[in-house]
């Protein structure tokens, strides 16, 4: 299972946001810096927006700065705000329609590891990851 790339870009651009921006960061910077198409940045920081995790101050010297204690924030509202949670908590064969009373053929197999993965996804935090991280943004 892998991160859709709007989740990928998002989650580097807020670690980004949470290690090396003081108080506003542009646009322009994030594109840059991570090498992020800067129309799907803008497109992503909206959501963001949208979503209560970033705010976005208007004019010139403007930029976005993360709304919320570092810590406030998981892996989980970050992808939800991009792309939505429901691509992790689906049948991985696509099917509608599986659960324990009408299991798919690896249903036995993946539910324990899609709990787990979600968990996951709801227990790491911002700041967890900007104390971690190494520049590989």
């Amino acid at each position: 299972m892998r991160l859709y790339k709007s989740s990928e870009y998002a989650i580097r651009c807020l670690v980004s946001m949470a290690h090396g921006c003081e108080d506003l960061c542009s646009a322009k910077h994030l594109s840059d810096s991570l090498d992020i198409p800067y129309k799907f940045l803008g497109r992503l920081m909206g959501r963001l927006k949208t979503a209560g995790i970033v705010e976005a101050v208007q004019g010139k010297g403007g930029g976005y700065r993360i709304a919320r204690p570092l810590d406030a924030v998981c892996i989980a509202d970050i992808v939800d705000a991009v792309e939505g949670l429901d691509n992790y908590d689906r049948c991985i064969l696509g099917f509608d329609s599986c659960d324990d009373e009408n299991p798919c053929p690896m249903h036995p197999f993946w539910a324990g590891h899609k709990d787990a993965v979600l968990d996951t996804m709801k227990s790491v935090t911002l700041a967890q990851m900007a104390a971690s991280v190494d520049r590989r943004l």
